[in-house]
Parts: C-alpha cells; sequence; structure tokens
C-alpha cells in the first residue's frame, strides 16, 4: 500500500484563516501534516496561495464548494483550484427541493455528472463529503446518504466519509466503509465524547457549545481521544486503500486548535506504525 498523507482541515481554523492564511499553512507544515483541505481561497489570489504552498512543501488536497456554487460558474470555480493543484473537490450542499426523493432530484444527479466531467478535465475528482444530517434523514426505508450515493454512478461522485458525523448521526462507520469501499479516496476522521451516543439528538440545537449532560455532553475530540474506536475500524479504513487521511474535529472550544492537531496527527501516525 503507498504512503497515506495526512491532511488538515482548515474549517476548524477558518477564523485565524481570515487574519492570515499564511500563518496557518507555516504553522500546520511545523505540526508536520503533509498538506491541507481548503475551505475557499480566504479572499487570496491562487497564484499567491499556490507560491507559498510550494515553498511550504504542502499539498492543497482540495476544497469544499457547494453544488450550486459550483454548476452556477464551473470554470470560474475549477480554475482556481486547478492554480493550487487540487486533486479532489468536495461538493455538497443539496438544497432540501433537490434531494433524493424530491422532484429535483434528477436535476441534481444531472448537475453532479456535468460538474464531475469539467473536475475530470481539469484533474480533479468529485467527492461527496457527508455531515449528520444524511443519517438523521430518510428516504423511504434507507438514509439519505445511502439514497444519494447509490442514485450517483461512483463513477461520477467519490465519496469522503465523515467517520465521526457518521456516528453522531447515528451510523455505522464500519458499514459506510465496507458498503462504499472502493470509493473513498479520502477519509475523514472526525472524533468526539459523549457519555452517552443514544442522548445526542441532533446536535446543531446546542454547536457551538457542548451539550448538556442530557444531550450526552457531547464535545469534539482531537482525533483518537474521543468515542471512536479507530483501532477497531483501521483495517477497513485501510480496506478503502485511500490516499489521503483528513484529521478533523470541527471545534476546539477553548482549547488549542493547533495542539488539538497535533495531538491528532501524532495519534493516527502511531496507531498506522503499530498495524504495519
Amino acid at each position: 500500500m503507498p504512503p497515506i498523507a495526512f491532511a488538515s482541515p482548515l474549517f476548524i481554523l477558518r477564523d485565524e484563516c481570515q487574519r492570515d492564511l499564511f500563518a496557518v499553512l507555516r504553522r500546520l507544515k511545523e505540526i508536520g501534516f503533509d498538506g491541507v483541505e481548503f475551505l475557499g481561497l480566504f479572499g487570496r489570489d491562487p497564484h499567491e496561495i499556490r507560491r507559498v504552498l510550494d515553498e511550504l512543501g504542502l499539498m492543497a488536497l482540495g476544497d469544499h464548494v457547494s453544488l450550486g456554487e459550483c454548476y452556477a460558474d464551473i470554470d470560474g470555480t475549477l480554475e482556481p483550484r486547478r492554480m493550487l493543484g487540487c486533486r479532489y473537490l468536495s461538493v455538497a450542499g443539496i438544497p432540501d427541493d433537490a434531494l433524493p426523493g424530491t422532484a429535483g432530484w434528477d436535476e441534481t444527479r444531472r448537475r453532479y455528472a456535468v460538474v464531475s466531467k469539467a473536475a475530470a478535465r481539469a484533474g480533479m475528482t468529485l467527492l461527496y463529503h457527508n455531515h449528520d444530517n444524511e443519517l438523521l434523514s430518510r428516504v423511504g426505508d434507507v438514509h439519505q446518504l445511502d439514497a444519494i450515493l447509490d442514485g450517483i454512478p461512483a463513477d461520477v461522485l467519490k465519496f469522503e466519509p465523515d467517520l465521526g458525523w457518521i456516528s453522531i448521526g447515528g451510523g455505522d462507520a464500519r458499514h459506510y466503509l465496507r458498503k462504499y469501499r472502493h470509493r473513498c479516496p479520502v477519509l475523514h476522521l472526525k472524533d468526539y465524547y459523549a457519555t452517552d451516543p443514544a442522548l445526542l439528538g441532533n446536535v446543531h440545537d446546542y454547536l457551538p457549545q457542548v451539550g448538556s449532560a442530557e444531550r450526552g455532553s457531547f464535545a469534539f475530540r482531537p482525533t483518537g481521544y474521543g468515542v471512536m474506536n479507530y483501532p477497531a475500524l483501521l483495517d477497513d479504513c485501510l480496506a478503502c486503500n485511500p490516499g489521503w487521511m483528513v484529521l478533523d474535529h470541527d471545534l476546539a472550544y477553548h482549547r488549542d486548535s493547533y495542539a488539538d492537531l497535533k495531538l491528532s496527527l501524532d495519534f493516527a501516525r502511531a496507531l498506522l506504525r503499530v498495524h504495519r
């Protein structure tokens, strides 16, 4: 198996990126990350960002955009990401009236196909990145996540499973790793704490605060420091043959985000060393 690269999501550092993107990139390189997953360009010129990435030896794993934004201006969306060297583009954000089971679903599928072909010409692979809502909602007798992925061919849309969000939404991370094993070039290893995951409900009711005791005392944690059993999931993760693992926990609360990210990276690298 080729070496797995590790990326930091810029979502958790979005405020710092808005103030000084390049200082953030330098810190992440110092911590030891191989690359970053963007959340837009924070008002910076893509040529300037690429120059800094190359100087640091960091790779641009990809970026997150909405399907509507991308479809409305395909070239304007793809070209800056191509300049950055992005290999992946996570395209989600399906409106309620365009989800599986609605009249707009056929148009959604068509738009994904159009964007996917354009992305491939630009050297990028289209990914679907889940949150918890696709596990909290159903289409008939299946989760919305299954309906989306099963309704769009794998050669059009790959899967970037966020294993923590799957669990937070009440799903089984192992099931999704196995079901979509040949479709997951990038894995998000999110982690969180809960006294009882069955109490969480919709965590967006109280984010960005931690959950009350009645809601399982929910809080995001660095990878390896929460309830996700990544040692037990590792074989299934590796069976996907991922090129990248993203160490992701959304919020650090009162903690230092960089310190949390280093804990996540150290844990993931140690886990792979022990496995091998």
